[in-house]
């Protein structure tokens, strides 16, 4: 599994595949990221931009996904296949997806934390080293949450399960706003708790448990076809 795993990361490397990821994440956190600052809601601005650059592994950890698992020329895919097997051929692929995803998100958090500095108290400018700390972790649990879904919908909306390309990049594209936007998706949960929004139905601890499930789900689903179609 390992071995895939690195196999395909290097074939993403090779292919230059992950930069149109970089891209739209690059815009998102710094074109885009802190729009409101500490204004929006009644997080903090630290804690508010953390959550913003994990929202932003949506959609690249989904474009990451596609970008594996559409690399390999037919022939190569079936030769891991045949040497692997097709279920830990697949998973290989998502892993390392979801591995480049995580890179980028270690990146957005040690941006946010360059650019928005600690937490400080605002009469007398002293470091909060407990609120930082805190931030710090809600925007890694954000971020982990974000990625998860994000890795989901790309092993949903993407070869073997949807293997048509206009097809897929639709309902990537589908699943990845209705992710960002909707208030039942766990990502968007996560994410608002980090403004400070404190009406959501989620109780405490449950994105993060939904998002593994669902990550449990699709990466099934998507194992389970590969093996059958290569069957």
């Amino acid at each position: 599994m390992i071995a895939i795993s690195r196999y395909h990361l290097s074939l993403l490397l090779r292919s230059h595949r992950w930069i149109p990821a970089a891209v739209v994440y690059i815009i998102g956190v710094v074109g885009l990221g802190g729009v409101g600052g500490s204004a929006t809601g009644h997080g903090s601005a630290l804690a508010q931009d953390l959550s913003w650059s994990a929202l932003m592994l949506v959609p690249c950890a989904a474009w990451l996904s596609r970008a594996v698992l559409t690399a390999e020329p037919a022939a190569a895919r079936d030769c891991v296949a045949a040497a692997g097997g097709p279920r830990r051929a697949q998973l290989a692929a998502l892993i390392a997806a979801g591995a480049f995803a995580a890179g980028f998100g270690v990146v957005g958090v040690t941006w946010e934390l360059i650019t928005s500095g600690v937490e400080r108290a605002p009469s007398t400018n002293t470091v909060l080293i407990g609120a930082t700390f805190g931030a710090v972790g809600h925007g890694l649990l954000s971020a982990l949450i974000c990625l998860l879904v994000g890795s989901a919908i790309g092993a949903l909306c993407n070869p073997p399960v949807i293997r048509r390309p206009a097809a897929s990049m639709l309902t990537s594209t589908g699943a990845v706003v209705l992710a960002l936007v909707w208030s039942v998706s766990p990502a968007n949960a996560a994410v608002r708790s980090g403004y400070g929004e404190t009406s959501s139905s989620w109780p405490a601890g449950l994105p993060v448990i939904a998002a593994i499930a669902l990550l449990t789900v699709a990466w099934s689903i998507s194992a389970l076809v590969a093996a059958r179609r290569s069957g």
